[in-house]
């Protein structure tokens, strides 16, 4: 049996330059030189910064803050995680300023802010930074449930001026040295900055639900840092003194805990402290 083929008619479309509104495209289209029938695409020019926070989400999503110098002149005590904060007294802090750095808020929740770079921190302590009544700070963006100051992502090593980015070396604890300055600090006391995991564990608390950080970690990614971040404050009027004589960290001068609770905001520098001026 012979079979019948059937040719259907071709019709020609025209396809409309202009692109419906209605209809979500992505194809990239620029200006149609009618003259030569090219098409020439339109430069933009984008932030460094944004090009560096685009790696992870679009910067228009979220509402970059500044951190305004409300500390001007004062001393700041950062609180790190460290084991030589074990048996601490946390009441010898009351009427100082203080930053807690992620799980540290839990041990000191009447700190003036609290700091995370990571931010799984959201994710494990949601509740106590929702319950906290001071300023809360990040470098991580996300879609936070209570207001929390966001701030730009900058440089690894150093000092980032702009107030609205952090220089981060890698962990919090260097991140928040460059807060206490935006926020206009001049004398940074750290506490359990013991950069390292001793005999008494790797932290003062319970830790994390991750691996604790190696010592290669420490010694290759977040020690240098502070080298460097001694060497660009020299000659600022900045004072950086680790109150933790067994610490790793060995950038700046080195305290006891009770030489450091013993000092008083002034407007004037003593003799004594000016040694430890960088």
């Amino acid at each position: 049996m012979r079979r019948t083929r059937r040719i259907r008619k071709v019709v020609k479309v025209t396809v409309p330059t202009k692109v419906s509104k209605n209809t979500k495209s992505r194809i990239i289209r620029g200006t149609i030189d009618n003259n030569n029938n090219r098409i020439t695409q339109t430069k933009v020019t984008v932030n460094k910064n944004e090009r560096r926070y685009n790696k992870t989400l679009p910067p228009n999503k979220f509402t970059f803050s500044e951190v305004q110098p409300i500390w001007k002149g004062q001393t700041v005590y950062l609180i790190g995680g460290g084991p030589s904060l074990k048996n601490f007294n946390w009441s010898s802090l009351k009427d100082k300023k203080t930053i807690a750095i992620n799980k540290a808020i839990k041990a000191w929740p009447n700190a003036d802010a609290v700091y995370w770079t990571d931010g799984r921190t959201w994710t494990w302590l949601q509740k106590e930074i929702k319950e906290f009544k001071g300023e809360r700070f990040t470098i991580a963006p996300k879609a936070y449930t209570c207001k929390v100051n966001i701030l730009k992502r900058g440089i690894k090593y150093g000092l980032e001026t702009a107030n609205d980015t952090l220089a981060h070396g890698n962990n919090s604890g260097y991140a928040a040295i460059n807060l206490a300055i935006h926020l206009g600090a001049t004398k940074i006391i750290l506490l359990g900055y013991d950069m390292g995991i001793t005999s008494e564990g790797s932290h003062f608390h319970d830790g994390y639900p991750v691996n604790p950080t190696s010592a290669k970690i420490y010694k290759d990614q977040f020690l240098p840092g502070f080298d460097v971040l001694k060497n660009i404050i020299k000659g600022k009027g900045i004072q950086i003194l680790n109150a933790c004589p067994t610490s790793n960290l060995k950038a700046f001068p080195i305290i006891t805990i009770d030489e450091a609770l013993s000092f008083r905001w002034s407007p004037y520098i003593s003799h004594k402290l000016s040694l430890f001026t960088f």
